[in-house]
């Protein structure tokens, strides 16, 4: 069974015929699995208690290496916790974008086809 489409805003795609889009591709699928779990929090669905991430705890802590190195290791917790991508190799980049903020780049590669990279920014709020 597919899953329902969602839009980056999180709500529900609709197609053209007013219909409720769902995934058409395993690759739709791991990019909207991806986000959907780096844009919840934990706690946001009661129904899902390990789904989420919360990039806020990098708030308050400064422009470094080791700040990159906590954030990649939330996010990769986060995508690995449900097992969703097991079998797929994650990998995560952080990139300073300012003194404040910081830049997540997220590849999933899943059999031949090219990996999937999608970006998250935090700020640190230094």
């Amino acid at each position: 069974m597919s899953d329902l489409f969602l839009t980056l805003d999180g709500d529900l795609m609709i197609t053209g015929n007013k219909d409720i889009a769902k995934v058409n591709t395993p690759m739709q699928n791991d990019i909207q699995q991806v986000y959907i779990r780096l844009m919840t929090e934990p706690g946001d669905f009661h129904a899902y208690p390990r789904l989420g991430l919360d990039l806020s705890m990098l708030y308050g802590m400064p422009q470094t290496k080791s700040t990159g190195e906590t954030g990649k290791r939330l996010i990769i917790a986060a995508l690995e916790r449900e097992g969703v991508f097991k079998g797929k190799n994650i990998s995560v980049e952080a990139v300073p974008t300012s003194a404040d903020t910081i830049r997540f780049d997220i590849h999933v590669q899943s059999g031949s086809s090219n990996p999937i990279t999608l970006s998250i920014k935090q700020s640190l709020g230094a």
